[in-house]
């Protein structure tokens, strides 16, 4: 596929995404010959809300007829997915960190450990996280000063599920 094609299927795909009130995270055609896929995520643009499954079920309809009805996928058959980037998400962009304040965050940052932390604030450059630390086990987690984290200083972060 080429990136005309590409560019063909997200310019049927982003106005029927954006019309629900959604974000479009990502487009993609896999695969070759029958077992092709094209995988759409969608995200609500902003806050901590998470998008239900009768909102994507939603959008997938809407998808799915403006695909029947535009026809922009060149070649054979193919599957159509339509999710949400889902719990453990990676944080690329600062709309992804806004997406999920108040959630914990793995970080691996260019030097140094890995660490889990609070993220209490997401900005444009960076991130405000606190930290905890268990002195010993039973005695009370203690919470560390909040502390700034430019996004530059991290190599990957994803949100960590609690239990």
């Amino acid at each position: 596929m080429t990136s005309q094609d590409d560019a063909t299927i997200r310019a049927t795909v982003a106005p029927v995404v954006e019309a629900a009130g959604l974000f479009l995270e990502e487009c993609e055609l896999t695969g070759a010959g029958g077992t092709r896929t094209l995988r759409v995520l969608v995200d609500l643009p902003d806050g901590t809300d998470a998008l239900d499954l009768d909102g994507v079920a939603a959008v997938a309809r809407e998808i799915s007829d403006a695909l029947d009805r535009e026809d922009p996928v060149p070649g054979p058959p193919y599957e159509l997915e339509v999710s949400t980037p889902g719990a453990t998400r990676p944080l690329e962009t600062p709309r992804h960190w806004r997406r999920n304040v108040g959630r914990l965050v793995r970080i691996r940052p260019l030097e140094g450990e890995r660490y889990t932390a609070r993220l209490l604030e997401a900005h444009e450059d960076h991130a405000v996280l606190q930290r905890s630390h268990q002195p010993k086990k039973g005695m009370p987690v203690k919470l560390l000063d909040p502390e700034t984290v430019p996004y530059e200083t991290v190599r990957a972060a994803r949100v960590e599920v609690e239990v």
